[in-house]
């Protein structure tokens, strides 16, 4: 009887399939299910979800960066393989694994990388719930599922291909749903492949600037990701189309109009963004005093009525421009800058740091992020004011233009009066140099391809990593350790422009130079575009890596720049809350130079933002022409053991200020400003015996 139970014909004339044994029905699928429910719990149990949070992958980036560069293939495969199980096990961390793979290999070689591993992930995804749950599923749902299974047949491809483009789709919920499905594996391969490809290009291209941001959200904007969308549903209206019986043609001619569009319009933003003429209107951003409160500097009581100014470029040669700010109402002042050499406010690059990409990468990216305000004092043959009702004719104190800390071509123009004994803001407006000009004048200035560097001087693109030759910046003479001493104690000292910064630095019970290292927590207000501080955009420090001064050594160099002996100063840091010493140098100074300042007094000394052959951050524009800063001896870094450029940026360092004591020549005053210069940090007193 069991015999002929097993081999009973079906009305259909075949024999009904010999139920499987219980053991080898659920035995797999239970040890499949265990399997990636222990995975699931041993990653959290573990604590390896920490090693993938945000604010891990920030405090180590420059780590795991050097071990790339050491072990590229090793970390390839590292990523792939944790890439591919994370995917596979469903959790919830692919999106900071992706942004990571932007940071460690590149746009190009992370998106590679991302894209194998992640549609393999997808694939053993896919099989698992297939295999657990589709038998299931269909058993006790299969009528019901008939048409959708028949849908999946026909239009799946298009469907998938749709949910991995839109980003609103979970990704887990993808691999779970459709292997529940018949769709074959080969077809879900190659089309997850593909419509993955777009999105992970975006997310990993996003990732070359994680040290840059502070939250994950400013890393991607909405236009992006609605694009995205919008993409998705391309191949799903066209497969409509299709069955709606609109002819191939017509659709291929469509789809070929569009992408003529696309391309027209490519490039009619690309000619609008760097045409360039003789003459150019400019549009000028004003913002009152309710539009941007956050602002630190000191505003007199006549901001905000002198306003509604137009620029309008002239350009006189190929370096020399005139900025004419013309007013629109009769009451403001036409300011006109006469015959400025605007190639000194355009990056440049000292001709020794030309034989190595690393110090031509560094010195053009610091050159640029790099705040340079240029000042013209009353009388200066460069600077007219004239009309409107004569009160800035006869009040202007000074003029100044600025290349600001941000992207290329982003400008301010600053027009000042005296007030109660201070410098007074009365007008600020921002504009955008003309990109064309601001290419021709690179070209000129670096003799370098702009279309080779225009990414990260248009954008914030982070070489943390990159190998810095001191060797070729200058000749060690001499070196010697020198006292130093380093109070933690100490209250902390403000005075010039921290006075009004510390206004939007968020920093509670900060009160000595301790209370930057031992975990309170101190928060910047971001510099924003068009150049405006945002403290609902808090830029973090990593100060808690060097809460521990070692050393100073002090050398003797001879630069490039000059046959006369300059001074080096080493500072050496380390922490007690993490591995590894950072190194601080600031070169090319002639220490008997430095003015004999009191404490108090620090911000006359030599106040100098990091990079290599870089001008002060403010600076007269008879000071710019006599010191160009592409022929000063002048750099300052960060570096780590190994002697690679460490993101100051992110460390939220900006530069070192030095002077000698008013009273004791030997003796030197060394601080180190924070992110937009808002504090002090510390305060190293040394004993040079000079």
């Amino acid at each position: 009887m069991q015999a002929m139970e097993k081999n009973t014909p079906t009305q259909h004339g075949e024999s009904a399939p010999a139920a499987p044994a219980a053991g080898r029905r659920w035995w797999p699928r239970l040890a499949l299910a265990s399997g990636l429910v222990l995975g699931v719990v041993g990653f959290y149990a573990l604590g390896l979800h920490r090693y993938l949070s945000w604010d891990y992958v920030r405090d180590h980036l420059d780590q795991l960066q050097a071990e790339v560069r050491h072990q590229l293939p090793l970390a390839l495969l590292a990523l792939f393989l944790v890439y591919a199980a994370v995917t596979a096990l469903s959790l919830p961390v692919a999106a900071i694994l992706t942004l990571v793979a932007g940071a460690l290999f590149g746009r190009w070689l992370g998106t590679g990388v991302v894209s194998l591993a992640s549609t393999l992930g997808a694939a053993l995804a896919f099989l698992s719930s297939r295999y657990l749950l589709r038998d299931f599923v269909q058993r006790h749902f299969g009528g019901r599922l008939e048409a959708l299974n028949r849908g999946v047949e026909k239009d799946g491809a298009y469907y998938l291909f749709t949910l991995r483009l839109v980003p609103a789709f979970p990704f887990f919920l993808i691999n779970l749903g459709m292997g529940l499905t018949p769709m074959r594996l080969g077809t879900y391969t190659w089309v997850s492949l593909l419509g993955m490809l777009p999105g992970t290009f975006v997310f990993v291209n996003a990732g070359t600037a994680l040290a840059a941001v502070d939250e994950p959200r400013d890393l991607l904007s909405a236009g992006v990701l609605i694009s995205l969308a919008l993409l998705g549903l391309a191949p799903l209206g066209l497969r409509l189309l299709a069955r709606c019986r609109v002819r191939l043609r017509t659709v291929g001619l469509a789809a070929l109009a569009l992408l003529l569009l696309a391309v027209a319009g490519l490039g009619a933003r690309t000619y609008f963004r760097y045409r360039t003429a003789a003459v150019m209107e400019v549009a000028v951003t004003e913002y009152t005093n309710a539009d941007y409160p956050d602002d630190p500097a000191l505003r007199s009581v006549h901001y905000g009525k002198y306003t509604g100014r137009k620029l309008t470029l002239v350009k006189k040669d190929a370096t020399h421009f005139d900025l004419v700010f013309a007013p629109s109402n009769a009451h403001t002042a036409k300011v006109v800058f006469r015959d400025i050499d605007v190639s000194l406010m355009t990056p440049g690059l000292p001709e020794w740091a030309k034989a190595d990409p690393g110090l031509t990468r560094i010195a053009l990216t610091d050159r640029q992020w790099n705040r340079q305000q240029v000042r013209f004092d009353r009388g200066s043959p460069h600077v007219e004011i004239g009309g409107g009702n004569g009160f800035e004719v006869e009040n202007w104190y000074t003029a100044e233009l600025s290349k600001n800390c941000l992207n290329a071509g982003l400008w301010e123009v600053l027009l000042f009066v005296k007030e109660g004994g201070n410098k007074a803001l009365y007008y600020h407006g921002w504009f955008t140099f003309p990109l064309g000009h601001y290419q021709d004048l690179f070209e000129r200035n670096t003799g370098l391809p702009y279309w080779r560097h225009w990414y990260y001087l248009e954008h914030w693109f982070d070489p943390a990593g990159t190998p810095i030759p001191l060797e070729g910046l200058r000749k060690v003479i001499g070196e010697r350790e020198v006292k130093a001493r380093f109070d933690p104690n100490e209250p902390l000292l403000v005075a010039g422009e921290q006075l009004g910064k510390r206004r939007i630095l968020s920093a509670d019970n900060v009160v000595a130079w301790r209370d930057f290292y031992d975990g309170h927590k101190v928060r910047f207000a971001t510099f924003l575009p068009p150049g405006r501080y945002s403290v609902r955009h808090p830029w973090k420090n990593e100060y808690r890596r060097m809460d521990r001064f070692e050393k100073a050594v002090l050398r003797e160099v001879r630069s490039p720049a000059t046959d006369k002996a300059l001074h080096e100063l080493e500072l050496v840091f380390s922490s007690s809350k993490a591995e590894g010493k950072y190194r601080f140098f600031v070169s090319g100074f002639d220490l008997k130079a430095l003015p004999q300042l009191a404490v108090a007094e620090y911000p006359k000394g030599m106040y100098m933002p990091m990079g290599i052959g870089v001008p002060p951050f403010f600076q007269s524009y008879e000071e710019l022409k006599k010191s160009p800063p592409h022929v000063s001896p002048y750099f300052s870094v960060l570096l780590d053991e190994e002697g690679r450029w460490v993101d100051h940026h992110r460390f939220a360092i900006d530069g070192p200020v030095l002077h000698r004591d008013a009273h004791d020549p030997g003796t030197l005053h060394v601080y180190l400003l924070s992110y937009e210069r808002y504090t002090l940090i510390n305060h190293i007193v040394i004993a040079t015996g000079e």
